[in-house]
C-alpha cells in the first residue's frame, strides 16, 4: 500500500512532549491495517503506548464514537483531543475539539494545544475536566451534534493522508 503522511507542523515535539508526563495514546476511527501504517510513521520516536482502532469504537445513530470508558482508565485523568465532536459523544467532558488540519504548513493549533496540556491540565490533580471544561469555555468552543454527519476516516491527530484528519 502506497501513502503520504503529511504531518501536523509540530507534531513531533507535541507528542515528545506529551509523553514527559501524560499517557499518550492513539485512538482512530481509521482501519487497523492503514491507521497502524500511519501510526509507525508519526510516532518515530516510540512516545505512543497503545493505539486503538475502528474496532474499539461504537456505533451509535450511524456514527462512529470513541468510548473511553473502555479503557480502563480513571476518566477523571483522560483527556480526548479530536477535531470530530461526535467522537467524544459519550463524554464531552473530556472532550478538547482540535481544529482539523488542512495541510496547511501554517498550522499552529498543537502548539495552543501544549500550552494547555503544560498549564491548567498539567495543574489539575483531581479532576482534568475541570480544566478542560474551563479551557474549552475559554477558548469559544461550541460543540453542535449535527455539525458533522461523516465520521473522519482517520482521526489520528498527527498525521495526514491528504484527507481532512485532524
Amino acid at each position: 500500500m502506497t501513502f503520504y503522511v503529511i504531518k501536523r507542523p509540530g507534531v513531533d515535539q507535541f507528542l515528545q512532549r506529551l509523553a514527559e508526563k501524560y499517557e499518550v495514546v492513539v485512538f482512530t476511527a481509521g482501519m487497523r491495517e492503514y491507521a497502524t501504517l500511519v501510526v509507525d510513521r508519526l510516532d518515530r520516536q516510540g512516545v505512543i503506548s497503545h493505539s486503538l482502532y475502528r474496532d474499539s469504537c461504537k456505533e451509535m445513530n450511524g456514527r462512529l464514537v470513541k468510548d473511553l470508558s473502555g479503557l480502563g482508565r480513571d476518566l477523571r485523568r483522560v483527556v480526548i483531543v479530536d477535531d470530530n465532536p461526535n467522537s467524544y459523544f459519550l463524554q464531552p467532558e473530556n472532550g478538547v475539539p482540535v481544529r482539523p488540519f488542512v495541510n496547511d504548513m501554517g498550522d499552529g493549533e498543537l502548539g495552543r494545544l501544549l500550552v494547555f496540556f503544560e498549564g491548567e491540565g498539567s495543574r489539575c490533580s483531581e479532576d482534568i475536566r475541570d480544566a478542560v471544561r474551563e479551557y474549552v469555555h475559554d477558548k469559544g468552543w461550541v460543540s453542535d451534534d449535527n455539525d458533522d454527519d461523516e465520521n473522519d476516516e482517520d482521526d489520528d491527530n498527527g498525521g495526514s493522508d491528504n484527507d481532512n484528519d485532524d
